[in-house]
């Protein structure tokens, strides 16, 4: 098994994991807003996943070194994570009208 197919797998069984541990939450939202939800998620994941593929295409062919191309693929994926996250909230939140996303308790 390669190791996209095993990354896949496991981003499954934590959205399946996630699906059911907030399942009271799935349940105050419509359909309209479920579907809002998953493909808002499709999407960023799908603009996130081009681009990171692009820059680090470009970034190897513009960058000799080996070491310093992984460690801006690297940078770059942290800061795509980071704004793919921040913009998903803000959009998952005007969907829900507030429920998602769920706010963790304060410890």
């Amino acid at each position: 098994m390669n190791r996209a197919v095993m990354m896949v797998i496991v981003l499954l069984a934590y959205v399946i994991y996630a699906a059911f541990k907030h399942k009271e939450v799935w349940r105050k939202l419509t359909l309209k807003q479920i579907i809002g939800v998953l493909l808002t998620c499709l999407i960023m994941m799908g603009i996130g996943g081009t681009f990171l593929y692009y820059s680090s295409r470009l970034l190897m062919d513009t960058i000799p070194n080996e070491i310093v191309s992984i460690l801006m693929q690297f940078i770059s994926a942290i800061i795509v994570i980071i704004f793919g996250v921040v913009v998903f909230n803000i959009i998952v939140s005007k969907i829900t009208n507030g429920v998602l996303p769920v706010k963790r308790p304060p410890s």
